[in-house]
């Protein structure tokens, strides 16, 4: 998956949730595609991106661990 499908995957997913994408959603999609292999890059332990957590990162803190995801 190209950074770009990934992004516009995420971007919607994001909408459908209320979220938005962050700033630095580019480096963060990037770093999750080539050096994580697809998994979280805050914490590959944590599963593919979206990770489990992030609903409710954002919900607490505004924003998921990595910051990809951010309140809109």
């Amino acid at each position: 998956m190209t950074n770009e499908h990934f992004k516009h995957a995420v971007e919607l997913y994001a909408a459908s949730k209320g979220f938005k994408l962050s700033q630095h959603a580019d480096k963060i999609i990037n770093r999750c595609l080539t050096a994580c292999d697809g998994h979280c890059p805050c914490d590959v332990s944590r599963g593919f991106c979206p990770c489990g957590e992030h609903e409710h990162e954002v919900a607490e803190k505004g924003h998921c661990h990595c910051n990809l995801f951010i309140k809109a």
